[in-house]
Parts: structure tokens; sequence; C-alpha cells
């Protein structure tokens, strides 16, 4: 299994997902005349999974039966060795819960932590799906918009402090790395940003599900790894199916966060 786990596979061949058929390249996306428009849409990839993910899905469906399973002994110290090795990055097995999704992860959070009417800072251009959480749940939208400059995305910290002064802020949504504009923040930016929402009260709610798709010379810093003062104010929502081009193996995703936090959360996770 371990050889498998490095053995080379090809990125190069062309596969239809049409004949899935696979969401992104739907019509109720694409449209009924989009068939040959590039699918951009949905963030999934058009390769095949690993040979050893395939592997362990062929083990698990010879046995026969699908019912309902108990979480893996050995899937929470998969995931905290995975994010020490990788990205340094110590958690606590104890701070960590599962949702349903990262957007379920992220409803969540403002709904436990704000109240009806509160305002929620987001990133723009970002995530469409953040837009319509917060509309749903009732939270004001608060804008802080990144900056164009030379083909390079920055953040507005300027812009940022005002709008985190506000007594009516009380959440930023991060997106690290950014999708769609794909800055790898780094940490000098996480940590400006961290500041300025220690010092005005705002909880950052980091969505970091693309963490393990950064390039190797843009490399991606969990902002819980900063330090443990930023961890404190910080709830971070991982995506661990993404990396493994197989975003409907499982149903289940990963939800990280201080302890202090754990005990508001852990009534809302369903199974």
């Amino acid at each position: 299994m371990t050889d498998r786990c490095f053995s080379p596979f090809s990125l190069d061949e062309d596969i239809d997902r049409r004949e899935v058929p696979a969401l992104k390249s739907h019509p109720m996306v694409l449209g009924q005349d989009g068939r040959d428009l590039f699918a951009a849409g949905v963030a999934d990839m058009d390769f095949k999974a690993p040979p050893v993910v395939l592997d362990a899905l062929g083990m698990r469906l010879g046995h026969g039966v699908l019912g309902y399973e108990a979480v893996p002994a050995e899937l929470l110290p998969a995931l905290t060795g995975w994010l020490q090795d990788r990205h340094g990055w110590q958690v606590n097995q104890e701070h960590i819960l599962r949702a349903q999704n990262v957007l379920n992860a992220l409803a969540m959070a403002a709904s436990i932590f704000t109240e009806v009417g509160d305002g929620v800072i987001v990133q723009p251009p970002v995530f469409f799906d953040f837009f319509d959480i917060l509309r749903e749940n009732g939270r004001t939208l608060i804008t802080n918009p990144l900056v164009l400059n030379d083909g390079r995305y920055t953040m507005d910290f300027a812009d940022l402090e005002r709008k985190a002064a506000a007594p009516q802020t009380k959440m930023i949504y991060l997106c690290n790395p950014h999708n769609p504009v794909a800055r790898v923040w780094t940490a000098d930016e996480l940590r400006t940003l961290g500041d300025i929402c220690i010092e005005n009260g705002v909880i950052v709610v980091a969505d970091e599900m693309h963490g393990d798709l950064a390039f190797p010379d843009h490399p991606y810093t969990p902002f819980s790894s900063l330090s443990a003062r930023h961890a404190g104010n910080c709830i971070t929502c991982l995506y661990q199916r993404r990396r493994l081009t197989s975003p409907r193996v499982a149903l289940h995703l990963r939800l990280s966060k201080t302890k202090k936090c754990a005990p508001l959360f852990r009534p809302r996770i369903v199974d």
C-alpha cells in the first residue's frame, strides 16, 4: 500500500465527466447550450483519484454491506498527523468536530457566535455561497473588497480595520487560500488580519479547504498555527477530501476549533 501511495499516475488523461454526470458539466450549471464550455464554476478536479484511494474504496466495496458506520479510530490521528507533518500545525484531537460540509460549518459558526442582524465581513471576489449563507441566516453582509494591483490581489487592511471596529461587526469569513483569486496568504498578512480581529473582538472563521493544494513556492499557513492567541479566536474549516480529488467519497468534513468553542458546537453537530 505504501508503494501505491507514491506510484505515478497521469494528469493528462482526458476524462469526459459528463458520462457520470458531473455537476460541473451538467446543463443546470453550464446551460443547455454549454456543452463545449470549459467548466470552471465548481471546485472539482477532472483527475482520477490516486491509486491508493481507489484501492481502499475497492476493498471497502468488496465487503458488500454499505450500512452506517462508526468513525474509525485511526481517523483523527491520521488527520492531526497530516497537519503536523505537512504544515507544522499541532492540533489537539479534542478540538476537532465533524460537520456535514464546510458550508454547514460556516453557517453553524454564524448562527452560534453571532445574532440576527450582526455584521459578518467577507472579502470579495469570493466564493458566492458565503453571501447566501449570511443572507439565509439573517446576518448583515459587510464587504472588505480585495485590491487588485498589477495582477495580484491584496487585502485592504485600512478598510478592514474601520469595518472591524464597527460595533455591529462580530465575525469575518476568511478564505485561506482564497477562492477564486488563488492568493495563498502569507503569515504576515494573516497575522495582520488576526491582530485587527482580536483587537476588535471579531471572530475569524477560516475556510481552509484548499490549503493542501498550494504550490511549494507559495506555502499555505494555517491561520490557527500563527500563535495560541490567534488560534483562540479562530474556527478553522477543513476539507480533507479535496486533496484526494474525491469530494464525493465521504460524507463528513472536519471542523477544527478552539477548546472553549467545542461545548457550543457539539450539540449542533449532526453525524
